[in-house]
Order: C-alpha cells, then sequence, then structure tokens
C-alpha cells in the first residue's frame, strides 16, 4: 500500500513538472568553443569552460576578416596567408588518452587550392606539425570533407573523406569523430559521408597548437568559418543535428529525461 502510494506521488511529480535542461555550454566535454561573435578586434574568445583565446595571425600582413557568418559574425581566411591560433594545452590532446574526440565548425568554402602547399587538402581545424601531427578536420580540393588522425610521426591512423562537394558558397556543418576503437566518421550537414577504421598505429599526443584555417607547414583554407567547437568525446549523429539548429551559446539539451526517471520509478515498484 505504501510503495502504490509513493508511485502515484512520483507519477504526478513527473507529469506536472516541465522537464529540466541545462545549456550545452555546461557539457565539461567541450574543451573549445570559438563562436567568431567579437567583430572587432585580433582576438577570438574561447567560450567552453577551458576559457582560452584565439589569436588572428597571419604569415603575410592581413589578418582574417570579419563579416557575417552563419550564427552572428565570422571569420574570412584568405586560403594563403592567415589563420587563428589557440596556444596547446593538455586539453587538446585526445586521441590517445581518453582515446575519443569531436571537431566541428560551420564552413562556407569561398575556393580550393589557392596556397602554395602541394597536397590536396586544406584544413578547418588542424593540430600537429613536424614530428607532433595529431588530427585535423578538412576540405578537399574536390569540396568534399575529410578528418585525419596520425600518430606523432605522421602516419595516418585513420583519415576518411568523402560524400558531397561543399564548396558552392553555402553554409555547411562539417564534423568528425574519432574513437580509437571504431576510427573517423565524418559527417556534412548531418549526414555519415565517409568512414574508416584505426588501423595499428598509435594516435599522437604532442605539444602543436591548434589552428583554424591553417596547417604550420603551409596549408590554409579559403573560407569563411564559424562555431569551431571541440569535444574531447564522440558525439552520435542525433546529437550532431541538434548541435547544428543553432549557435551553441542558446542550446540547450535535456537533463534527467522521463525515461531514466520512470525506469527508476518501476525498479523501485
Amino acid at each position: 500500500m505504501l510503495k502504490s502510494a509513493i508511485v502515484c506521488f512520483l507519477l504526478v511529480g513527473l507529469l506536472l513538472a516541465p522537464l529540466a535542461t541545462e545549456a550545452i555550454l555546461e557539457d565539461a566535454s567541450i574543451v573549445l568553443y570559438l563562436p567568431f561573435d567579437e567583430g572587432i578586434g585580433d582576438q577570438a574568445s574561447d567560450l567552453s569552460k577551458s576559457g582560452k583565446t584565439g589569436v588572428l595571425g597571419s604569415t603575410g600582413t592581413d589578418l582574417p576578416k570579419w563579416v557575417t557568418g552563419k550564427f552572428g559574425k565570422a571569420l574570412e581566411f584568405d586560403g594563403k596567408t592567415n589563420f587563428v591560433e589557440v596556444q596547446e594545452t593538455p586539453d587538446f590532446s585526445y586521441a590517445s588518452d581518453p582515446g575519443t574526440m569531436t571537431l566541428g565548425a560551420w564552413v562556407k568554402v569561398l575556393n580550393t587550392n589557392t596556397d602554395a602547399h602541394s597536397q590536396t587538402r586544406q584544413p578547418i581545424i588542424m593540430k600537429g606539425n613536424s614530428g607532433q601531427w595529431e588530427y585535423a578536420l578538412y576540405i578537399y580540393d574536390g569540396g568534399n570533407a575529410g578528418m585525419s588522425v596520425w600518430n606523432n610521426g605522421g602516419t595516418g591512423v585513420s583519415e576518411p573523406s568523402g560524400g558531397p562537394d561543399l564548396g558552392d558558397g553555402e553554409w555547411h556543418a562539417v564534423f568528425g569523430t574519432f574513437d580509437s576503437v571504431e576510427g573517423v566518421k565524418v559527417y556534412a550537414d548531418g549526414e555519415l559521408v565517409a568512414e574508416d577504421p584505426p588501423n595499428e598505429n598509435i594516435p599522437g599526443n604532442g605539444t602543436a597548437h591548434v589552428f583554424i584555417g591553417h596547417r604550420e607547414d603551409g596549408q590554409f583554407l579559403n573560407a569563411v568559418i564559424d562555431e569551431v567547437c571541440i569535444w574531447n568525446r564522440v558525439l552520435d549523429a542525433d546529437e550532431i543535428a541538434a548541435v547544428m539548429e543553432g549557435p551553441l551559446t542558446t542550446a540547450v539539451r535535456p537533463h534527467g529525461c522521463l525515461a531514466s526517471k520512470w525506469g527508476a520509478v518501476k525498479a523501485y515498484y
């Protein structure tokens, strides 16, 4: 009799109380979030709990331009000289420990193959340099998306690419995930477009800084980039779709869903 009364009380509470939500930015697995909404200056604030700073830079004289973004403001990269640099911390080396990560950004590709580098791809997000290679999220010369994870020597661990040509001058959401067991998955506009399991090589854990729109050996991406985010876990397709709905500053997610509460009630009963 007492148990029945308690169950009824819990059910009424569940039906009357709205589901709680929490800001996505409260997710401690977000270790870098650059919304690029400043619109002025030579720095970009990281709104994750890590609180880092992105510094606008160039190998020439022109910094990336502040322009209208997918949400708010964004940065336009010339594909030849400019970039954003975020100083390295151990937070950014996920490939080895805990062995999971997600890279994501909104990208409007303006052109490809605009740099002097001989490779057929340019980075959206990049971490690595000679002897310190780790990972990158790419746009290839054909406009398709890709992601690479390497050991520190530069040998690929998992490097799939594919999907539609994103070089149409429109906004596209590009995401890549890595799991040390499942390898890399690449998503374009929420659709899985490429995947590849890992091989026997051990992912790198280095000390290179993180760059947006640039690889330190000479690759540059000619694109407008917005909403750059790095997680130290794998986002599934549903989470990626939710993140695409708007800027992370306004996004919320369920916290303590009805199904889990109902399961607790049933277990008690």
